[in-house]
């Protein structure tokens, strides 16, 4: 009797072993038309234009002097008047920041005798009111300005237009693959897969600007178009 349930149990789990594999082994890699599933992969791209809704001007003051402290001092006090300049012309307070300090000596021709020191300080001034980036710069230049960076042209949202931009990739990317389809004697299916290739952040515009003694006007100030691009990579089915 313990030598038949032995057997026994060792059949039933063979039977199970072959049920569950039976599947597996009727599975056909071809369809019913003896073709193999087919897809086509393609990628789509569109370009986001926008024009830049804020603009960080880095501006400051260089002085010189014998000793370091008073480079320092005078430094300080010419660079308060332009910072209280920028703020009179419209930009807040947040949007003030210290960019840099400096200070180092200067030496004789020689290259030896320290003959005096010279101080930088310079500020990013963040303006949101495009139309008003040449008086800030003419202020500043008033109050004592006489160092620039330049300005960046950025914007304060920085996924705008993207999702617009995706669905003109994806619609590129159809008319490509709509093109390569036709070329195999097949039609496009249900979309597999779609992947988001990229969506950068915009890149800062530069543009530099000279500062000098203010001879009055604020001057001009052209704005640029940023462009960012946006790609996916989608695959279709072929029928």
């Amino acid at each position: 009797m313990k030598g038949t349930t032995k057997w026994g149990i060792a059949g039933l789990v063979l039977g199970l072993v072959v049920a569950l594999t039976l599947p597996s082994i009727a599975q056909d890699p071809e369809d019913a038309d003896g073709v193999a599933d087919r897809t086509v992969t393609v990628s789509g791209t569109a370009t986001i234009s926008s024009d830049p809704d804020e603009a960080t001007v880095t501006l400051g003051v260089v002085t010189n002097a014998l000793t370091a402290e008073a480079a320092m001092r005078d430094n300080a006090k010419r660079m308060e008047g332009v910072i209280a300049a920028v703020r009179r012309s419209g930009v807040a307070a947040d949007d003030v920041a210290t960019a840099w300090v400096n200070l180092y000596p200067r030496y004789d021709d020689a290259g030896i005798t320290i003959v005096g020191y010279t101080a930088e300080n310079q500020v990013n001034a963040t303006v949101r009111d495009m139309d008003s980036i040449g008086e800030v710069i003419d202020a500043a230049i008033e109050a004592g300005a006489n160092l620039s960076s330049g300005i960046a042209f950025g914007l304060s949202d920085e996924s705008q237009g993207v999702e617009a931009a995706l669905a003109d990739a994806v619609a590129d990317a159809r008319s490509k693959a709509e093109a390569l389809a036709a070329a195999t004697s097949a039609q496009l299916g249900v979309v597999v897969q779609v992947v988001e290739s990229g969506t950068p952040s915009p890149s800062p515009m530069y543009r530099d600007y000279a500062v000098a003694e203010s001879v009055g006007g604020a001057p001009p100030i052209e704005t640029p178009t940023i462009e960012r691009q946006v790609s996916v990579s989608v695959t279709w089915a072929l029928v």
